[in-house]
């Protein structure tokens, strides 16, 4: 008992709450490990779609640029009806790209020529990776994992169509069962309700100990 009136050792008491917390929050940074990687693999979805696109646009370079139109207009609007998913198709008509393709709005009307970031990768890549945030109307902040290619690589600049694909958080269909996060915090909240009980009850113990002065033994009636 005089363990639990040292001026330092007391405060060992304290080491489950802090373990609670530390789980708590290792909890929180697994769930967004756990999202990253549905993220990932959304990202990696789209664009191995597009990639394997291009590769067959870039299979039959006997046939003129524009006799795949049809083709890219079609898979990239596929794509676009995907969930929370943004697909396009360009050509360049007179020096400037035009949208070719038609648009799901399920957010807001967005256009990657926007922002300048793309414009300049689009310049000097044949395909890439980006990152634009942005937000669209009535919603919330999100970053949208954008993956472009040029095609048919056979073709001149002028004589290509540029497709986009994106995703964000927001396109992840399969999520977290519920349960899981209701089990693991309904687990911790009992566990420190049952260990707040076990100091209050353990402390009380101390405070009786002190105002005792040490082990007071009766002695028992023969």
């Amino acid at each position: 008992m005089a363990f639990l009136n040292h001026k330092m050792k007391k405060y060992l008491m304290l080491l489950p709450v802090v373990f609670l917390i530390l789980n708590a929050l290792y909890y929180q940074y697994a769930v967004r490990r756990i999202q990253d990687t549905m993220l990932q693999e959304k990202n990696v979805e789209i664009c191995d779609t597009i990639d394997m696109l291009s590769a067959a646009v870039d299979a039959t370079p006997e046939r003129k640029w524009y006799d795949h139109e049809e083709n890219i207009i079609g898979a990239m609007e596929d794509i676009d009806r995907l969930y929370q998913v943004y697909g396009a198709a360009y050509k360049t008509v007179d020096g400037e790209l035009v949208l070719i393709t038609d648009r799901v709005y399920e957010t807001t009307i967005f256009d990657p020529l926007d922002y300048p970031e793309f414009v300049n990768a689009i310049k000097t890549q044949d395909s890439g990776d980006l990152i634009i945030g942005y937000t669209p109307e009535n919603q919330t902040y999100r970053e949208l994992h954008l993956h472009f290619q040029w095609m048919p690589l056979y073709s001149g600049p002028d004589e290509r169509y540029l497709v986009v694909g994106g995703v964000s958080k927001y396109s992840i269909i399969t999520k977290i069962p519920v349960m899981v996060s209701v089990g693991q915090w309904v687990s911790m909240a009992i566990t420190f309700i049952i260990n707040a009980w076990l100091i209050i009850l353990i402390v009380r113990l101390g405070y009786i100990y002190v105002q005792r002065k040490g082990d007071k033994w009766r002695n028992r009636r023969k």
